[in-house]
């Protein structure tokens, strides 16, 4: 649904025909709506393949690779090691993450997936408390292993932003990284669209203190690999 819809908005490309090309790696409840909503915009919205499903998935591998590189964005959820895989050599691509607070990442999915009706998990998670959600269902550390491969590696999902990826950004800061994304494009930005960005549900304000530590335990290599980009980065 959200690809017609940018079908629909989006059918001109407004990139030069030279641009780069842009891979965004977008990690689930980051802020990644607001990077594709921009890499329609001004690539047009044939030029982009978002792998967000399954199905979108099974799609992309069964393409010819030049097909899959003929793509002037691609991207989507999965581990980095898949894109690698499907994609070759990346050095042709202008790389792109954003990353977040994973205490906010975590309750951003569980209040995500409780809204969410047709969510696979929607069932599940509707009846679970919060202090439920963090010990039976939630994916520790998920940023540290879809970076690496590993929930434990803080230190080379750290090497991993900083040298394999032109550009990042928290999930705050989304707007300064798709302003920079236009330039690198080479085409004029437009105001920052903001997506996906939800208001109800539980906030951080409203955990108590003991499911608060379990989420910060669960999410330990998550919280040094972003307390380490903040401090490299003067934040």
């Amino acid at each position: 649904m959200f690809e017609l819809l940018q079908a629909l908005k989006f059918p001109l490309r407004r990139a030069p025909k030279d641009a780069p090309p842009t891979f965004f790696f977008h990690i689930p409840k980051c802020a990644g709506t607001s990077v594709w909503e921009t890499l329609y915009h001004v690539y047009g919205a044939r030029n982009v393949f978002i792998m967000n499903s399954a199905r979108r998935r099974t799609q992309f591998v069964a393409m010819p690779l030049e097909t899959r590189l003929a793509y002037s964005a691609v991207g989507g959820h999965g581990p980095l090691g898949y894109f690698h895989e499907h994609l070759g050599d990346m050095g042709r691509y202008h790389k792109i993450v954003t990353l977040r607070d994973p205490i906010d990442r975590s309750l951003s999915e569980y209040n995500y997936i409780r809204a969410q009706r047709a969510h696979p998990r929607h069932g599940e998670v509707a009846a679970q408390s919060l202090e439920e959600f963090a010990t039976m269902t939630l994916r520790p550390d998920r940023q540290v292993t879809l970076l690496t491969g590993r929930h434990d590696d803080a230190e080379g999902a750290i090497e991993v932003v900083q040298s394999f990826f032109d550009d990042w950004a928290l999930s705050d800061d989304v707007g300064a990284l798709t302003n920079r994304l236009y330039q690198a494009i080479g085409t004029t930005p437009r105001p920052p669209q903001r997506k996906n960005v939800g208001n109800s549900g539980l906030r951080r304000a409203d955990v108590a203190p003991p499911t608060l530590r379990l989420l910060e335990e669960q999410n330990r290599f998550d919280l040094a690999l972003i307390e380490a980009l903040k401090t490299a980065r003067g934040q």
